[in-house]
């Protein structure tokens, strides 16, 4: 490129901001002020003047806050390459090219595949708006090629970042951390049609919940889990995975409320957020689970908050250790009677947070890319100072985003624990689906 990824340039809207190292403590509003400032002077510095080129899967709504970003930094997006798209929603660019419009129906992790080695022409687009290539390039959480058509990915991520994600390799790292998980075997996907082998001390009451492997890429938001109540389910189990996966994770049912916990891995710690509901009903007579969103209303008690966040506290250290990691992760999990089970760990930019809708100018995407790539003016924020300032914001004005289908719950729950998930299981008797009860099904029954 003409001009350093990383130093300071002369002029411009931030170009001093690169010099303060000072570190940032407290939790109060000063602290807040400190952290804001310095993330938007520092991504100023580095955004304002620049093109960005967007590598998007859905090329929609979900799109317009990492576009709102870019442009609140001073940058400008000069082109989308997209898998689909645009529809209704989506953030207007000046150019964009699809390849829906071209014949190519990718799957997300075709796409994925697609660009590390995408096509003559779209080189040729690209490099007659950008001839110098010294545009950047933005993907999205699950983008891992280091370069597009000759131009550097900012934030992408690592293959060693990736690998964790898998759901039949996770249990190292929990064993590793002194996470706890549930019962589990791993078997090729050929097995399942035949009855495993090993399942008498995995199996529980409610039975057991299956998990592919990432072999055929990321699945997500409960598509890649399929809860088998029974022995009779797994037949159609393997019917399902069959072109999904090489290998499954067949673990014990656990009855809890699906939650998780975001936490961000900084130069010198790791900070935990706050535990959110992760609002998944489930048709105990058939195993259909349906992923409804998520809220940070929930509060499920001072010992719970303490078990499920030191769980995370543990294996994002381990996460850091094994793997360099940097940015933000999720632990999914369940929070049963007897304690929080972890199920898997995202070690990328997952939804839920809700610190968008506690401080709604505050570039999150962009801050999260800036510490993957160890952007230089940020070490002073230290882990503790953002955990309790992303704890008390969020905590200050909680939010959720959650439908049943194409409906949307608006109701706020109400209940002493704030949990949403039953009233997203009345809404769903309401549409017709009385057999989808929220978790824990135990207490639904009462």
């Amino acid at each position: 490129m003409s001009r350093s990824e990383n130093g300071p340039r002369a002029g411009g809207a931030g170009s001093w901001a690169m010099t303060d190292e000072a570190t940032v403590t407290g939790t109060g509003a000063g602290a807040e002020e400190r952290i804001t400032g310095t993330v938007t002077r520092v991504l100023r510095d580095f955004w304002s003047g620049r093109d960005a080129v967007l590598l998007l899967d859905d090329f929609d709504h979900r799109a317009t806050s990492l576009v709102d970003e870019l442009r609140a930094c001073g940058a400008r997006v000069g082109a989308v390459i997209a898998r689909t798209g645009p529809v209704a929603g989506a953030p207007e660019v000046e150019r964009s090219l699809h390849c829906s419009d071209a014949g190519l129906t990718f799957t997300r992790p075709e796409f994925e595949a697609w660009l590390r080695g995408p096509s003559e022409d779209v080189r040729a687009w690209l490099d007659g708006l950008d001839p110098a290539r010294e545009w950047v390039v933005l993907g999205t959480p699950r983008t891992g090629v280091a370069t597009f058509c000759g131009r550097p990915v900012h934030g992408r991520r690592r293959p060693e970042w990736a690998a964790v994600e898998d759901k039949t390799t996770i249990d190292a790292l929990w064993e590793a951390a002194g996470v706890a998980s549930p019962p589990h075997v791993v078997v090729g996907v050929d097995e399942l049609s035949r009855g495993p082998a090993g399942l008498d001390g995995v199996a529980g009451p409610a039975g057991v919940v299956i998990a592919a492997d990432s072999t055929r890429g990321h699945v997500g938001d409960a598509l890649g889990l399929r809860w088998v109540p029974g022995p009779a389910g797994f037949p159609e189990a393997a019917k399902e995975f069959a072109d999904r996966a090489d290998r499954v994770r067949i673990a014990r049912f656990a009855d809890g409320v699906p939650c998780s916990v975001l936490g961000m891995a900084l130069p010198d710690g790791v900070a935990v957020f706050s535990p959110i509901e992760i609002v998944t009903l489930g048709d105990p007579a058939t195993g259909r689970l349906l992923f409804c969103g998520s809220s940070t209303h929930w509060r499920p008690g001072e010992a719970a908050e303490r078990d499920i966040r030191g769980a995370a506290r543990r294996a994002g250290a381990e996460l850091v250790r094994t793997t360099g990691y940097r940015g933000i992760f999720s632990v999914d999990g369940l929070l049963t009677p007897d304690g929080f089970t972890a199920t898997e760990l995202n070690p990328r930019h997952a939804s839920g947070l809700g610190l968008r809708a506690a401080l709604p100018d505050f570039p999150v995407y962009l801050y999260n890319r800036a510490v993957q790539e160890g952007l230089p003016g940020l070490g002073g924020i230290t882990a503790a100072a953002l955990e309790g300032l992303v704890r008390r914001l969020v905590a200050a004005a909680p939010s959720a985003s959650l439908a049943v289908g194409t409906t949307p719950v608006e109701a706020v729950p109400s209940a002493p624990d704030h949990r949403a998930g039953p009233a997203c299981a009345d809404l769903a008797a309401r549409l017709g689906e009385p057999g989808l009860r929220a978790f824990p099904l135990a207490a639904a029954a009462r």
